[in-house]
């Protein structure tokens, strides 16, 4: 008998001292593949910063000339305040904002997800563009629709100066939605220890693109 413990206790200790450690409820957990799992996912988190920061400077360059176009169409309360009129955009300028739009729009949605910030990050920007999206589409049948029905009565105008109030709206979320897509974004870099990456979406290339816009302004 004391042969056969011996035994046992022979061939039980190496499997057990070679087993993987037991989590809590029994579940057994390999450290290697832990560590490999970890490094794997900062090495994603790392890619996956690097393509936005480069897609936000991309876009925001992108996206300016439309910005500086919708101001000359949807000019600000202040810029309305300051004696500016609405320029209104052809039909044909209205399409090259659009194609832009639908440029960028397509870039962020190529973005992979990732963690939770990230994508916080980018649903901000996709917010952001297609509501730029929309707010073509409500100036392009605010312009449009007086020229196409010929009608010039006082109930068509009041119309169209709803529509452009909309879309003036349309244009601030945003660029509110931007500005919270880029401030996740910075925090990103700082966190890891790139330093700051101020990418914001002015209402016009006058404003600077470096510090935070203001949320909740009223410009419509």
């Amino acid at each position: 008998m004391a042969a056969a413990t011996a035994l046992v206790l022979v061939l039980v200790q190496p499997w057990e001292s070679s087993a993987p450690a037991a989590a809590p409820g029994g579940i057994e957990v390999d450290p290697a593949r832990v560590a490999e799992l970890e490094a794997a996912e900062e090495e994603r988190n790392v890619a996956n910063l690097t393509a936005a920061g480069e897609l936000a400077v991309s876009a925001q360059e992108q996206l300016l000339p439309v910005m500086d176009g919708l101001h000359e169409a949807l000019p600000s309360d202040e810029a309305l305040a300051d004696g500016a009129r609405p320029a209104r955009p052809t039909a044909a300028e209205v399409g090259q904002w659009r194609d832009v739009v639908q440029e960028v729009t397509a870039e962020v949605e190529a973005l992979p997800s990732g963690s939770s910030e990230h994508n916080i990050m980018r649903n901000g920007f996709l917010l952001s563009t297609r509501l730029l999206g929309d707010t073509l589409d409500v100036l392009e049948l605010a312009d449009g629709g007086d020229a196409a029905s010929g009608d010039s009565s006082g109930d068509s105008s009041g119309d169209s100066e709803q529509l452009h109030a909309v879309a003036g709206d349309l244009r601030s979320r945003a660029v509110d939605a931007w500005a919270v897509a880029a401030v996740q974004l910075d925090l990103q870099y700082v966190g890891a220890d790139r330093g700051h990456l101020h990418a914001f979406l002015p209402l016009h290339s006058g404003m600077s693109t470096e510090g935070e816009a203001e949320l909740g302004h009223g410009d419509h």
